[in-house]
Order: C-alpha cells, then sequence, then structure tokens
C-alpha cells in the first residue's frame, strides 16, 4: 500500500493520499473524472467543490477522521484563498494519481536499484 504525504499547506502540515476510496467520492463530489478535476485544478478551471473535496478526501485518505478534516478544511477556507488551496488540492491529486511503483522512500539500500556496471577499455 502506498504511504501518505506530508504536505505544507495553509492549514498545517498533514498526511495527505487519495485512494481508490477517496478517489472515486471525489469524482461523485466533482462530477468529473480525477484526471478532469487534476486538469481543471491545474488551469485554473476549477469549481470550489474541487478544491475543498480534494483536500478533505486527502486528509481522510491520509488517515485523518472525517469530522476532523472537515473541520479543519473549513477553517482554512476562512484563513487562505481559494487559489492557494486550489495549488494545494493539485498537488496531493497529481501524487496521488502519478506515483511512481518503484520509488521508494529514503536511500536506496546497496545492490539495489539500475546500476550500470561499466568496463574501462583495457577490460
Amino acid at each position: 500500500m502506498r504511504q501518505a504525504k506530508t504536505i505544507v499547506w495553509p492549514g498545517g502540515e498533514h498526511d495527505f493520499m487519495l485512494n481508490i476510496g477517496e478517489l472515486r467520492a471525489l469524482e461523485q463530489r466533482t462530477n468529473a473524472g480525477a484526471f478532469v478535476t487534476m486538469t481543471r485544478l491545474i488551469t485554473s478551471q476549477w469549481k470550489i467543490d474541487d478544491v475543498v473535496a480534494t483536500i478533505r478526501l486527502g486528509l481522510i485518505g491520509g488517515g485523518m477522521l472525517e469530522r476532523d478534516a472537515k473541520a479543519l478544511v473549513d477553517t482554512t477556507l476562512e484563513l487562505a484563498s481559494p487559489y492557494t488551496l486550489a495549488v494545494t488540492a493539485a498537488h496531493i491529486l497529481e501524487f496521488s494519481l502519478m506515483w511512481d511503483a518503484n520509488d521508494k522512500p529514503g536511500e536506496p539500500v546497496a545492490g539495489e536499484g539500475n546500476q550500470t556496471q561499466t568496463r574501462s577499455p583495457t577490460e
């Protein structure tokens, strides 16, 4: 299972993740596919529910209780511009949709990964 990503945003520093259940809920809430929602966010053609639902569901997918996620998003909407939050929402969707299955956090373990061995011309 993929791990949540910690993001610093106007609401603080929290873990976010959109797993399949959250992505399906987002698609219902925004009446669009997840990539369509991400495109709207990136191109500044978003609806407020694109922003709010993405962040709220991302917090839930990251481990926060639903009521706490709703309260935090509501409070943050009073403190930050919707545009600033749209950038956060786009980041959450990008991370959740375009993750690299081979990308592992931390330093690579010796002997792992794509190591290319080179030979000197005399070998």
